[in-house]
């Protein structure tokens, strides 16, 4: 689920390590990173995750400060994962059907973009307006990109935007609805998605060429 060299540096940033301590501050992230995918915000609790980790609760102060210190941290690896996945998708793209294929691609990839994680922080927003203000700014950094993107191969304000929500909106949704399809279903829809998306018909052999590579990639499994 997680993405380890990622989830090292965020609970590395900032923090001087103790050499006596045998858990790393990684550890207790990882561990706290998957009770909150599974059961929510209000699971991820200290002596819970001591428990879990089998050490004691005290143990969790050599390496951080209190419990928001350690939510911090959470949020922090999340849009460093999630965000900067569909921002990097687009950015810097040589045509638009690498910006889209990219996309797509980073929608499949789990180890890219983490739908599991975007859906707990999006359920823990309901309850929480700071969050839910964390959530707009993300969503919309991602749709910024998204349409500087369509901005950049000639699209119109507001066809831009209205494309950039789209594309993105739909694929929130995909993963909000749970939706269950196996890949090569999804990639026989890759013609008829690109033309949605972007109002122009997508070269055959580019098609043909894509999904190949990520049935190659992903071996035809949902992730």
């Amino acid at each position: 689920m997680s993405d380890n060299r990622l989830l090292k540096a965020v609970a590395e940033r900032g923090f001087q390590s103790q050499d006596r301590k045998q858990l790393q501050r990684f550890d207790w992230l990882q561990q706290a990173l998957e009770t909150f995918v599974s059961e929510g915000i209000d699971a991820v609790r200290i002596t819970r995750l001591a428990d879990d980790l089998g050490v004691t609760r005290g143990s969790f102060y050599w390496h951080f400060e209190n419990r928001n210190d350690l939510i911090e941290a959470l949020v922090s690896y999340w849009i460093d994962k999630n965000t900067d996945a569909i921002v990097r998708s687009v950015d810097g793209a040589a045509s638009l059907a690498q910006g889209i294929f990219r996309f797509f691609e980073t929608c499949i990839d789990a180890v890219a973009f983490d739908p599991r994680l975007d859906l707990a922080i999006r359920e823990w927003s309901r309850r929480s307006p700071k969050i839910r203000r964390l959530v707009d700014r993300e969503d919309a950094a991602r749709i910024a990109s998204l349409q500087a993107f369509f901005t950049r191969f000639e699209y119109p304000m507001p066809d831009a935007l209205v494309r950039a929500r789209v594309l993105y909106y739909s694929q929130i949704g995909f993963y909000a609805l749970e939706i269950q399809e196996p890949l090569a279903t999804r990639l026989g829809y890759t013609e008829a998605y690109f033309e949605c998306f972007t109002g122009r018909r997508l070269d055959p052999g580019a098609a043909t060429a894509f999904c190949r590579h990520i049935i190659d990639t992903y071996g035809g499994k949902l992730t």
